[in-house]
């Protein structure tokens, strides 16, 4: 602090605080905090938002759920491989390795890219995992040759397509 001394007409000391640079000090401490915290939102912000790609698709009969931070868009999470190709009588098992999805079945014509109202396929045998935890698997015999669209329930956006030859 900047005191700085005065005499006083009946002849004692008195002690003033010249405020001019504490206030300045303030103001230049309030801005490096400012810009410290504006730093760690913004880049908080960018690493949620940034797209985290699908892992490589598991080898055999098996398909990887995998979801970044958020599952908002299909740049975030989804199924790996999205589409494969088995041939008939094979056991299929997907791996939940993120929040809570499904497996399920979709019918071919109502399979839009905004999710698929009818979970019934016209001709080959539905399936439905139900909600999958962290870790949970799902495996699926495939006995009628086809191609079989499903999705996920909660993220209907999550879509995957098994070929059976």
């Amino acid at each position: 602090m900047d005191q700085s001394r005065h005499q006083h007409k009946e002849g004692g000391p008195v002690t003033t605080e010249t405020t001019k640079p504490k206030r300045k000090k303030l103001w230049i401490i309030s801005i490096a905090i400012a810009v410290v915290v504006i730093a760690v939102v913004a880049t908080f912000l960018v690493v949620m938002n940034q797209a985290v790609g699908p892992p490589a698709p598991p080898n055999g009969p098996n398909v990887a759920i995998w979801n970044g931070s958020f599952c908002r868009n299909s740049g975030n999470c989804g199924y790996s491989p999205s589409v494969k190709t088995v041939l008939n009588g094979t056991t299929l098992t997907w791996t939940n390795n993120g929040m809570t999805h499904t497996v399920t079945s979709c019918d071919a014509t109502q399979y839009t890219s905004a999710g698929c109202p009818s979970q019934n396929a016209v001709g080959l045998n539905s399936f439905d995992s139900g909600a999958m935890s962290d870790g949970a698997t799902f495996t699926w015999t495939f006995t009628v040759k086809g191609t079989y669209y499903y999705y996920c329930t909660l993220h209907p956006w999550m879509q995957g397509e098994i070929i059976v030859q």
